[in-house]
């Protein structure tokens, strides 16, 4: 059996490594550097994973829970068999001991052998009992697409491969876990960093809060807290009249010179802006380049439990060309690699059939 992994990220990358350790035959086909979301993963200390699952990791994800729950044994046990020994901060996040995201990806090249072809993938078709890519490389039995998405990409963007035959429900990305832009000029403040409560509104209603630093911009702000706000708002089903709100200090100080950054706090003195309510409009969001993943991709509905196509089972998806879209904290990464898992799992199964 050949397999075709289209794809060379976190996902289709551990899948190659698994499939090498099992035997079993396989392509990559991936445009330009492999594993680019490994290595800008956690500011490029590779933020592989957290200890801690809950429905909220992954927006209630169904499907992302289902894969994540499953294969956590099996992820950690396979981060043992690949000699990628971590470690733990307080909130559960794991990083490679050595803190570099290259460590990791050369962690997984080292298990991998087979042929790696140097193109984007934009057509798959089934002719007679296997699959051609692009009208050109033939012979494979399944196919797996793990194209990733195109998040922190510049134009022109990567593609998903076009299923001949097949009409697939696709949503179209957006941006997740990215910063806000606000139709304030903040450029006076722009690169100050805050540790404070900030929460996210839609008109009356309070969709989220979140403690953590924040990172001003000249038009916006960043940091992880907002990212993981910028997920609830992206889940939104409209994103009209939506604002956040800093409480950037405790109350029981009545001086704020060494509480507050002094570009900061000269800001709020001139403004007027409130010290525990410093309101930012929300205009929307900063563009795919910026953002770390996105939501859409394949319809969740589109796929089996064992993520092969409902209309087609000898075709996969993995990984972040999926609908799903976790917070920050290495969910977004365990979940593409417990999709390989899950995928290997059930090549390995179809073997031995």
């Amino acid at each position: 059996m050949k397999t075709a992994i289209i794809g060379g990220g976190a996902c289709g990358l551990l899948l190659a490594a698994l499939l090498d350790k099992a035997g079993l035959s396989y392509t990559i086909f991936n445009r330009g550097k492999l594993g680019r979301k490994i290595l800008s993963s956690g500011n490029g200390r590779c933020n592989i994973g957290n200890v801690f699952l809950n429905e909220n990791c992954y927006h209630a994800n169904p499907l992302a829970k289902e894969i994540v729950s499953s294969q956590q044994d099996a992820f950690f046990k396979t981060l043992e068999e690949l000699k990628i020994y971590t470690k733990k901060d307080l909130e559960g996040r794991l990083y490679p001991i050595s803190e570099s995201s290259l460590s990791v990806l050369n962690a997984i090249l080292k298990h991998i052998h087979g042929p790696v072809v140097d193109c984007e993938v934009h057509m798959i078709e089934k002719r007679a009992e296997t699959y051609v890519l692009n009208d050109r490389y033939s012979g494979f039995d399944k196919v797996v697409i793990a194209t990733g998405s195109i998040a922190n990409f510049k134009p022109p963007y990567p593609s998903v491969p076009r299923l001949l035959g097949i009409p697939l429900s696709f949503h179209a990305f957006r941006p997740a876990l990215v910063g806000f832009t606000t139709n304030l000029d903040l450029r006076a403040i722009s690169g100050v960093r805050k540790k404070c409560m900030v929460s996210l509104f839609q008109g009356n209603r309070r969709i989220g809060k979140e403690l953590g630093e924040v990172i001003f911009k000249d038009n916006g702000i960043s940091g992880i807290c907002v990212m993981n706000l910028s997920g609830s708002y992206m889940h939104l089903e409209t994103q009209r009249d939506c604002r956040l709100v800093l409480d950037l200090a405790d109350k029981s100080y009545d001086d704020y010179t060494t509480v507050l950054p002094p570009k900061l706090l000269d800001y709020i003195n001139k403004t007027g802006a409130d010290i525990h309510s410093f309101v930012l409009p929300i205009t929307g969001v900063y563009d795919f380049e910026f953002a770390q993943v996105c939501r859409g991709g394949i319809a969740v509905e589109e796929l089996n439990p064992n993520l092969s196509l409902v209309k087609n089972p000898d075709i996969f998806a993995g990984g972040e060309v999926i609908d799903v879209d976790g917070v920050c904290g290495g969910y977004n990464l365990m979940f593409a690699f417990c999709c390989a898992l899950t995928i290997c799992e059930e090549l390995k199964h179809e073997i031995s059939d």
